[in-house]
């Protein structure tokens, strides 16, 4: 992550939360989508089934869900960034 160290220190919530909702709305359309296959007669089509594309689909808001676990706990586990130690120039000696 560019922008300095404020940015890197601050961004986490803007970007955990994002993943969030993502992983949430991912959530909410796999739900209605497997409510309506189950439910209503007219995706009753003999053969169908909730195959690969279902799985990937969980899949992928699962792993959202645990990107953005890990970069809150990331927050609060890691030590804060003191700055940096220069090395130095050859040239200059």
């Amino acid at each position: 992550m560019c922008g300095g160290k404020y940015k890197r220190e601050t961004g986490w919530p803007f970007a955990a939360g994002m993943l969030t909702l993502i992983s949430i709305m991912e959530f909410v359309a796999i739900s209605i989508v497997a409510y309506l296959y189950d439910h209503d007669d007219q995706f009753n089509i003999p053969g169908w089934s909730l195959d690969t594309s279902f799985y990937l689909s969980t899949t992928a808001a699962v792993i959202c869900l645990l990107t953005a676990t890990g970069i809150a706990f990331s927050a609060y586990l890691l030590p804060p960034e003191e700055g940096y130690d220069f090395l130095s120039d050859p040239l200059d000696a």
